[in-house]
């Protein structure tokens, strides 16, 4: 039995159910009220598994997770915010944070003393790759505790952390993973050509900057299909959020990141070029990754940072940053026009603060139109 079983056994049992003949809430029961609150049946034989550590909640089950607690609390078996945090982290979970407390406690939620029950949040003791969710299933909260016991025994740690997350990482091996891998080997051959062979001579450069025109068009399209928000459980709770608008939006944001990565490495490009310098292979795998890592993020954070902003997903709010979708096209068209005054140090370098004068200016452009609007 795990020490999340035991806690969630205790705290069942303590329970109150006025029906059963001991008075107290038995495993058949506890399933009944579960699945009312979720809409999913759950058996005595789920819950018994739960406790007896057969099975495990995944994190990102967190609406199980939250029904669970509300349960017990509705019938008595955790009275306090500091109970039902307990009992998470027995289990690995992160703590309860506001919104969940109001949910589970919602008598008690406008207490002063709330705030004194939650714990802070753990800092992360190491970085947690952007596409570790994708990759491999993982969340932070189980990273958290695999790091935990990989730590316990004779130093030095880094051995056994790295076999555990080995371990834990092929235990996850999906579909999705092979996909990502699959992306991965398309950017590396569509993007990386317009890094090393652009300035061989203006045929080259053609071909090249005509495969980072389908790279442009086609990846960020593959990043979006791969950014689940259907499943998300923070989209769910969003009832008023148009689901077509927040995949829109999911779709733009990949769109952006994917180009960024290309356009800050670009820069790099020409200094190449004017210096003289040979292509270094940890630049080229650089260039292939980074259009993807930031394409990740930004199909995550631009649907949420617009819900967040205006309260709502507007086609409007956000219209003008659709034309990063033309962006590809434009810029292989822009750039094979104006192929000789790239190859002057001078010009070339001028061009590129011009293109970053015009992003800044429509990016204050677009802060602006949100801060009128919250006004």
């Amino acid at each position: 039995m795990t020490e999340f079983g035991r806690q969630l056994r205790k705290f069942r049992q303590q329970c109150n159910d006025p029906l059963s003949p001991h008075g107290k809430l038995t495993q058949e029961k506890f399933g009944e009220l579960l699945g009312e609150a979720l809409g999913i049946r759950y058996s005595g034989a789920a819950v018994s598994d739960w406790e007896r550590g057969v099975s495990k909640i995944h994190a990102d089950q967190r609406q199980v997770l939250i029904s669970i607690l509300k349960v017990l609390a509705q019938r008595g078996g955790i009275k306090t915010v500091m109970e039902a945090n307990q009992l998470l982290e027995a289990g690995n979970y992160r703590a309860l944070n506001t919104k969940e407390v109001q949910q589970i406690f919602p008598n008690v939620s406008n207490d002063l003393n709330i705030k004194h029950s939650i714990p802070k949040q753990k800092i992360s003791k190491s970085f947690v790759p952007f596409l570790l969710a994708d990759l491999f299933h993982m969340s932070e909260d189980e990273l958290q505790g695999l790091l935990a016991k990989a730590e316990k025994g004779p130093p030095p740690a880094w051995p056994r952390i790295l076999a555990a997350f080995m371990r834990k990482a092929f235990d996850h091996l999906s579909f999705s993973t092979v996909i990502w891998i699959w992306l991965w080997l398309i950017a590396w051959w569509l993007v990386t050509p317009s890094w090393r062979r652009l300035f061989e001579n203006r045929d080259v450069a053609l071909i090249a900057i005509g495969m980072y025109v389908g790279g442009s068009l086609g990846i960020p399209l593959l990043i979006g299909l791969l950014v689940n928000t259907k499943d998300n459980d923070y989209w769910k709770g969003q009832t008023e959020a148009n689901s077509f608008l927040v995949r829109l939006y999911t779709y733009q944001g990949a769109g952006i990141g994917f180009n960024l990565g290309y356009f800050l490495i670009f820069p790099l490009s020409l200094a190449r070029h004017y210096l003289n310098l040979e292509s270094a292979a940890w630049v080229t795998i650089l260039v292939a990754t980074l259009g993807l890592i930031l394409g990740n993020m930004s199909a995550r954070v631009v649907p949420y940072n617009l819900w967040v902003a205006y309260g709502r997903l507007r086609f409007s709010d956000g219209a003008i940053f659709f034309v990063v979708a033309l962006l590809g096209p434009m810029w292989g068209l822009f750039f094979l026009e104006y192929y000789s005054i790239f190859q002057s140090p001078v010009w070339g370098t001028l061009v590129i603060l011009l293109a970053v004068t015009l992003a800044a200016m429509i990016t204050t452009r677009q802060s602006n139109k949100k801060l009128y609007t919250e006004q």
